[in-house]
């Protein structure tokens, strides 16, 4: 597996998209790289994955996606949140897309969740 383009790389300053205390949407709303179809995302999916993502994508493809977005070697985003992704796949021209985010608890059960990438995933 490698990794085609990208709609969003990681950022350092990125505000978050999500806060569970206050945000009303419960979708991350984005477009298929390939044929610009609407996709999402709910956050509660990325909240809820961050301590299985892994198994989730796969250890293969998660051990890409770590060097491929600079996951830091202490295992956090690089909003300072706990990593976490998933794979959405296009239904309308089947392109597979990661969707990275960081996921941070700020309080006891309030989440923020940055979007940190979403880039196409290519296989072969």
């Amino acid at each position: 597996m490698t990794f085609g383009r990208s709609k969003l790389l990681p950022s350092y300053t990125r505000k978050p998209n999500f806060k569970s205390h206050e945000s009303k949407k419960r979708y991350f709303e984005f477009r298929c790289v390939n044929c610009d179809e609407p996709l999402a995302v709910e956050y509660n999916l990325l909240i809820n994955q961050v301590f299985g993502w892994e198994q989730h994508i796969g250890e293969a493809l998660a051990a890409e996606a770590k060097e491929f977005y600079r996951v830091g070697i202490v295992r956090k985003s690089q909003d300072g949140g706990w990593p976490s992704m998933t794979k959405v796949q296009c239904s309308n021209c089947k392109i597979t897309h990661l969707v990275y985010a960081g996921v941070n608890e700020v309080s006891n059960s309030v989440y923020f969740v940055t979007l940190q990438g979403i880039t196409e995933i290519i296989t072969s």
